[in-house]
């Protein structure tokens, strides 16, 4: 069985192992953070597993694509949109493949008579799409004479996009009075929506801060702050992106020590004086309090606790605690998958199996779970079994702790000592 956490920060998602968590007095008392200057992962301890998803270019933002009429299926067009127009066309093909039909049945009882019911029923479907054929080829030749001022449109807005994204390029570099004056004056050059350029600008201002932490390190971490607002500033950005572009770091900076198993008192420190500069939460504290809570805790010492549920002969209670199952709901239109609350839940741990107290009681033996993940975005504990179609997501007060113990109690060798 393997326990890991997956986690998504600014500079993409990361995912690595948990061993059991070292002594405090093994911790190196190195005051480095465990993040590069691209903000990516600086392993220093060397004993645990970490991948790290490739992160998106900064790239350059892209207009959006017009629709033309000419790209829009002609059966799409004879869809009812709304109008009494629409329901019309609809509802006279409706009753033209009734009169079809009618009049076929009418040729094969009574004869010829019946090809009036059938010609009518023909006429009343063709009229709708003649006269849809008729508006798209109306719509397709105004099109066309908006389509030289939109093409120049459209150009002149790549070119803008094109010189706000090299000012920007610029920036990152070197930030001084003359890139941050180059970036504020193209982008009151833009006369475009905020949403279309401000990601690439919001991924320039984190660049520029994991650089400018690199260079300067968490005790100058006032100094980073005052860089990246006045980048944010001068780039156009609102204060609520600016503020993620901050917390951001602090969070990556935090998250990293945390899959390095480097937060020792030394560590701590920087991560207050980062905290404290670049003036964001020190959100992510439960986190840090859960893995203290593992420092020491083996296999071999596990805690005890008082079990709800009755015991097996030579089993104990690891922990136990109530939370909540959660089902995964999809939205296919959307194409979207979100965690909801299904029902509370006392989840008890011990040397032998996992219990989740429900309206129904579910058992599972350790040696049959295959892995436990947290995802710590969504505050979910994920058992997943050999013989369980679906895995078991649980919302617990400390999943890291909880699912810490899980996969120790899962490595205990029960068995009798003269079959081991």
């Amino acid at each position: 069985m393997a326990f890991y956490v997956q986690k998504s920060l600014a500079q993409g998602p990361i995912r690595f192992g948990v061993a059991p968590r070292r002594e405090v007095s093994d911790i190196d008392s190195d005051a480095t953070l465990s993040t590069g200057p691209r903000g990516e992962f600086a392993r220093r301890s060397g004993e645990t597993f970490f991948f790290a998803g490739a992160p998106a270019p900064i790239g350059a933002p892209s207009l959006p694509t017009e629709k033309s009429i000419s790209s829009t299926p002609f059966w799409s067009s004879l869809k009812p949109d709304g109008t009494p127009r629409r329901w019309g066309f609809l509802a006279l093909m409706i009753f033209g493949a009734i009169f079809v039909l009618l009049g076929f049945a009418v040729v094969a009882t009574k004869g010829a008579q019946g090809w009036i019911e059938v010609i009518l029923g023909i006429i009343m479907i063709g009229v709708p799409i003649a006269l849809t054929a008729k508006e798209r080829k109306t719509i397709r030749e105004q099109e066309e004479k908006e389509r030289a001022e939109r093409e120049e449109r459209e150009r002149r807005h790549r070119e803008m996009l094109k010189n706000y994204t090299a000012a920007l390029e610029a920036l990152r570099a070197n930030v001084n009075d003359s890139t941050l004056a180059a970036v504020r004056r193209e982008r009151e050059a833009l006369d475009l929506p905020y949403e279309l350029w401000a990601p690439v600008a919001r991924q320039t201002m984190l660049a520029i801060g994991f650089d400018a932490l690199g260079k300067s390190g968490p005790a100058r971490a006032k100094e980073v702050a005052d860089m990246i607002r006045r980048a944010a500033e001068a780039a156009g950005l609102n204060a609520e992106d600016e503020t993620a572009s901050r917390q951001a770091l602090y969070r990556a900076a935090l998250w990293h020590l945390v899959a390095d198993d480097r937060v020792g008192p030394p560590q701590q420190q920087l991560l207050s004086q980062l905290q404290s500069g670049l003036g964001v939460d020190a959100d992510q504290q439960s986190v840090l309090t859960q893995f203290d809570k593992l420092r020491g805790v083996t296999r071999d010492n596990l805690p005890k606790a008082q079990s709800p549920a009755p015991l097996q002969f030579r089993e104990y209670c690891v922990l136990a605690t109530s939370g909540q199952t959660l089902d995964m709901k999809r939205d296919k239109k959307a194409r979207t998958e979100t965690l909801e609350p299904a029902q509370n839940a006392t989840v008890i741990v011990t040397n032998k199996r996992l219990i989740i107290d429900t309206k129904k009681r579910t058992e599972i033996a350790l040696p049959q779970i295959d892995d436990v993940e947290v995802d710590a975005d969504a505050d979910a504990l994920i058992v997943r079994t050999s013989d369980v179609k679906h895995p078991i997501r649980l919302r617990l007060p400390e999943p890291f702790y909880a699912a810490a113990l899980i996969d120790m109690a899962a490595s205990l060798d029960e068995r009798p000592k003269g079959f081991s």
